[in-house]
């Protein structure tokens, strides 16, 4: 993974990943910067800036993320872990005051995606297919947020299984099969991405090749067998909302 050109928000990353790790503490990488330490190739012009760092991690390990972040010189935020410090925590750079997130366990926001078996196949960030689909399950995407989804796209094999810089279509499907929630917005997001990436300038060959993988992770989603529940759930519809409302500003991962 290449991660030129960020300057200091890389470099306090995997200064924090690194001490992590040498404590035996798991903590990855979530959100646009993790998208930026995956994506470096000849589309890297797609990109934009990411700022924050946001990071996720076991609860299990609390006493040791903290132990973590003191060590490099960071304070706990008393006040927001006391409000939300069952799924996330926040830290201050005493010196630059700037701050980092942690969130624990599950990725809780339009939908709930439980990550704790899935922060060993990367050592720097939560999986490329994983990060792909904490896009994928917005209901209301933003601008920012299907470029995001493109440059994966652009940087990124299709396969079925998990590997570093591969796309597990297996997996996306397997969890849609099983939350007809995830589902309606996963696959509702692919065919808006369709109609955006025609609409916009890519050359002939570009949109091919993007289309191409949508379709493919539409078809795995399609054919894979759907559990009871999601068709239980299937049966109601839209009559009952199917996702979760993300308060703005507080909690969201940029």
């Amino acid at each position: 993974m290449e991660t030129n050109d960020q300057g200091v928000p890389v470099e306090k990353a995997r200064n924090i990943i690194e001490t992590a790790s040498d404590d035996k503490v798991i903590l990855r990488l979530i959100g646009g910067l993790a998208v930026r330490f995956h994506c470096h190739g000849p589309h890297s012009a797609h990109l934009r800036a990411y700022h924050d760092i946001d990071l996720f991690g076991l609860s299990r390990q609390r006493g040791g993320i903290f132990s973590v972040f003191q060590k490099i010189g960071y304070s706990p935020n008393d006040e927001y872990n006391l409000l939300y410090g069952e799924n996330r925590l926040q830290f201050v750079d005493q010196k630059s005051k700037e701050h980092v997130d942690v969130y624990l366990d599950k990725f809780i926001m339009d939908h709930t995606i439980d990550f704790r078996k899935r922060l060993k196949l990367d050592e720097q960030t939560i999986p490329i297919t994983d990060l792909l689909l904490t896009k994928l399950q917005i209901t209301r995407l933003t601008e920012k947020d299907v470029m995001d989804v493109i440059t994966i796209l652009e940087d990124h094999g299709i396969g079925h299984e998990d590997g570093q810089e591969i796309l597990n279509v297996e997996y996306i499907a397997k969890l849609c099969s099983s939350d007809w929630g995830l589902h309606k917005t996963v696959t509702d997001n692919l065919h808006k991405m369709t109609e955006t990436i025609e609409k916009k300038s890519f050359e002939a060959i570009e949109k091919k090749d993007l289309t191409l993988k949508i379709e493919a992770i539409q078809n795995a989603i399609k054919i894979k067998k759907k559990a009871l529940l999601w068709r239980l759930r299937g049966s109601l519809g839209e009559k009952v909302k199917w996702y979760q409302d993300v308060e703005s500003g507080e909690g969201e991962i940029s």
